[in-house]
């Protein structure tokens, strides 16, 4: 078979199950363990909102064997997902999958298109032929920082996170950690969202979810380092008995960087974020 075999469709045609098979197919021997079940697929088309009759699926001789998953959030879109099955990579698709995903996104009146992929994933070299320039270089961060004083903090509501997290990120946020995606991990997946206040006002906030012995920070951002420390005392007094946190899509050089990896927490994976205009 060539490349001429190969046929695009839109996403919205495959079952549920379908769609969490070949996602599990798509990203198998990945650097990272990403395996779905249905629950998580469905989750993360929630939170993302990922549009499934705007994403695409490569097919060959009537088999699914690539995926690319889109959302869209006005005329900007973020590719949530992207892979080909193992059997048939190095053959050219990934390249004609997202070809043909672009011209889809185009022809839908976007105009700009973020993602991000992990920093040695060769998947890197086929987004920058495709028009993806690299932005910045984002942290996941792993470990438990060293003990810490006690920091008061307060809930905030959405207008006060919203407030929060226009002050305390000096850059536009990933699409995992804007604000759609934060509100509908706080109205369906039990996320809370607070702040440590400084003169009246948030100087840092974090959104975290507490799971088993592990927190996760879906998002954070501190004005400097002082507020950054502080909320990660708030964060060891609101979760004392969690002996393991995450932090996710946090940008190189930010205070909430510096500090955590100061105090002991390692960088697991690094990604580089890329963009490309349409």
């Amino acid at each position: 078979m060539t490349l001429a075999d190969a046929e695009v469709r839109p996403a919205d045609g495959l079952s549920p199950a379908a769609l969490t098979a070949l996602w599990n197919q798509a990203y198998e021997a990945y650097f990272v363990n990403i395996e779905f079940t249905p629950e998580m697929m469905a989750r993360h088309l929630r939170r993302a909102g990922i549009d499934l009759a705007l994403s695409r699926v490569l097919w060959r001789d009537g088999v699914a064997a690539g995926v690319s998953l889109v959302a869209r959030r006005g005329a900007r879109g973020y590719l949530g997902g992207f892979g080909i099955v193992l059997a048939q990579r190095r053959r050219g698709l990934a390249a004609r999958l997202l070809s043909a995903q672009l011209d889809a996104l185009r022809a839908a009146g976007l105009r700009e298109v973020l993602l991000e992929v992990i920093e040695q994933n060769p998947a890197r070299e086929v987004y920058a032929r495709g028009g993806f320039e690299l932005q910045r270089r984002l942290l996941v961060l792993d470990g438990l920082p060293d003990s810490l004083p006690a920091a008061p903090s307060v809930a905030l509501d959405d207008e006060a996170l919203s407030a929060a997290h226009a002050r305390a990120n000096d850059r536009r946020p990933t699409w995992r950690r804007d604000l759609p995606t934060l509100r509908d991990a706080i109205a369906h997946d039990g996320a809370r969202a607070f702040g440590v206040l400084r003169d009246g006002q948030p100087c840092a906030y974090a959104v975290t979810v507490a799971a088993g012995d592990r927190l996760t920070l879906l998002d954070a951002g501190a004005l400097d380092d002082a507020a950054a420390l502080a909320l990660l005392g708030a964060l060891r007094h609101r979760h004392p008995g969690l002996r393991q946190w995450r932090l996710g899509d946090e940008p190189e050089g930010t205070p909430l960087a510096r500090v955590t990896q100061a105090r002991g927490m390692v960088v697991a994976i690094a990604q580089v974020e890329m963009r490309i205009v349409l």
